[in-house]
């Protein structure tokens, strides 16, 4: 039996808003991700300085942390992007995405 082939986004990060009373929706992926910061492509872009809960996704782990939008660059054809800084002392929590 033929093994599946695994896809090249295998490793990607996905992201959504957490938004309490609503299932997190996946519309991000991110481009950059390190223990300070990471930078999120999608849809749909939040204002400098909101602050939300990010639900953050690669394969079985999957991370939530409290974060604030810090930048914003809009452009055509979905490559708007966001970048999130993450409350301190959130480096522990997304050690396993990191890793």
């Amino acid at each position: 039996m033929a093994q599946p082939q695994s896809s090249p986004n295998s490793q990607a990060i996905s992201a959504a808003v957490v938004v309490a009373g609503h299932e997190p929706y996946a519309m991000y992926v991110a481009t950059e991700l390190s223990a300070i910061s990471a930078r999120l492509r999608g849809p749909l872009l939040l204002e400098i300085g909101e602050t939300f809960t990010v639900r953050m996704t690669r394969a079985a782990v999957v991370v939530e942390v409290a974060t604030r939008v810090v930048e914003v660059k809009r452009a055509a054809h979905g490559e708007s992007e966001m970048l999130i800084a993450f409350t301190a002392g959130e480096a522990a929590a997304l050690a396993p995405l990191l890793g």
